[in-house]
């Protein structure tokens, strides 16, 4: 029997609080004038998904319905540039068709369907994070075969053909959805410098009961799809002179399996108040601190 990698975190958040009642940075040429670190204000917009938003199980009744805990790394970048203005338009569960063209129906209480966060940017905007992609792709659906009840059975998921394919497709299809949104924001604020925040960082290269329950030759077939992972979203960067700050090399040592206290992502089970599969505080400063040595770099 496997044990569930948890793709929806509201189920599992749910459930967790009833029972409890050297920088590795890639860049792309950013246009030119479009340095918000120098002089002049800094216009700052934040786009993407929970890794930006960064839930709780304290903010799952967050008015915006997008469970923003205001400890997500854009708030880590606000605090170390002081932006002139800043507006978070990150939500739990966006995909890229969220930011460009349709509001999305948020996935936790109020249950509200937001505007394109498209819509946050402005002609002067000169800053844009952006964190993507996850959901489009399913990510934990894609290695949720590796998965078992414990770190010590092999599941064999690298064995898995069907699965190394449907991988491959995702990636493949990921790509022009995010040079589509790279392209929407260039066409609202030509001027922007445009940060690309990757993905990864979550598992190290051996598994633990509970959070991660991977053997470590399975291991090394998850490492291997975050990195094919975090190439896709580097390659849309660069195609579209953005830059690509790089997690999962900065977060060795600090995965899922980690101390508590050192975590920068929680694994399948919650981490305090962390849902699943989502950067924790730590996590969130540590990658605020790396866009900001990104932008400064």
């Amino acid at each position: 029997m496997r044990a569930v990698l948890r793709s929806g975190w509201m189920r599992a958040a749910m459930a967790a609080m009833i029972g409890a009642v050297a920088l590795p940075v890639m860049a792309g040429t950013a246009p030119a004038g479009a340095e918000p670190a120098g002089s002049g204000p800094i216009r700052y917009v934040a786009l993407g998904d929970s890794r930006g938003a960064a839930p709780s199980l304290t903010t799952l009744l967050e008015p915006s319905g997008c469970a923003r805990s205001g400890q997500g790394y854009p708030y880590r970048v606000r605090a170390a540039l002081k932006p002139s203005s800043f507006t978070d338009a990150t939500c739990v569960a966006a995909t890229t068709d969220d930011i460009v063209d349709r509001g999305q129906r948020t996935p936790v209480p109020p249950f509200r369907t937001t505007r394109p966060q498209i819509e946050a940017l402005r002609p002067d905007t000169n800053l844009v994070t952006l964190s993507i992609g996850g959901n489009d792709i399913a990510w934990a659906s894609l290695i949720q075969p590796c998965f078992g009840v414990s770190d010590q059975i092999d599941s064999g998921c690298r064995r898995d053909a069907g699965l190394r394919a449907r991988q491959d497709a995702a990636l493949a299809g990921l790509l022009p959805k995010l040079q589509r949104v790279l392209d929407a924001i260039r066409q609202r604020s030509p001027q922007a410098r445009v940060v690309v925040v990757g993905h990864g960082g979550y598992y190290g290269p051996v598994g633990c009961f509970p959070t991660a329950t991977v053997s470590r030759a399975d291991m090394v077939f998850v490492a291997d799809f975050f990195r094919r992972f975090d190439a896709t979203l580097a390659q849309g960067a660069a195609s579209r002179g953005a830059t690509f700050v790089d997690i999962a090399g900065p977060a060795v040592g600090h995965d899922a399996c980690a101390p508590v206290g050192t975590r920068w992502f929680a694994g399948q089970f919650p981490s305090g108040l962390t849902p699943p599969n989502h950067p924790t505080p730590l996590g969130s400063a540590s990658m605020g601190d790396l866009v900001v040595r990104a932008l400064r770099s």
